[in-house]
């Protein structure tokens, strides 16, 4: 079976659970959709398991809004939404640092030094236990130098 057979059965077989209203079926049915480059459709799913008050799918929702991945860019919409997965009792530990460490992406992307001091403070949160790579080496780099346009789009939404 290759990757594109099995992404269509995960959705055969999560999509009736979400369409009832399991965000964690929702979530699932979204990253297959992402997987087969199927972005609006992810999106979709992603939004709809978000507003359902899954913490771990804003960090994913925030994403697509920053990202303009299916949706169109909207960096202010994005930042809500990261810092309401922040806030969320619903949310794991990584995705909670994964919401950190994309709002201060998109806080350095202002270029301020206000924004530079609070995306400062969300990466040493977010690598605090040590184990958020990616915070940590943007830290080293905001850090040392000055910031300029930071890209880190790892999810090729």
């Amino acid at each position: 079976m290759n990757a594109l057979d099995r992404e269509n059965r995960y959705i055969r077989k999560w999509r009736p659970a979400a369409t009832r209203g399991d965000s964690m079926a929702m979530s699932n049915v979204a990253a297959a959709y992402r997987i087969l480059g199927k972005s609006r459709l992810a999106a979709k799913w992603y939004k709809r398991a978000a507003d359902s008050g899954d913490g771990d799918a804003k960090t994913d929702w925030g994403y697509c809004l920053q990202h303009g991945g299916g949706v169109r860019k909207d960096e202010r919409a994005a930042e809500r939404t990261y810092r309401s997965a922040i806030a969320s009792e619903c949310i794991t530990e990584y995705d909670r640092e994964e919401a950190m460490y994309h709002l201060a992406v998109l806080l350095l992307g202002r270029q301020s030094a206000s924004s530079r001091r609070a995306a400062t403070k969300l990466l040493r949160v977010a690598n605090a236990d040590g184990d958020y790579p990616q915070a940590q080496a943007l830290l080293l780099i905001v850090e040392s130098a000055e910031v300029r346009n930071i890209c880190n789009c790892r999810r090729h939404l």
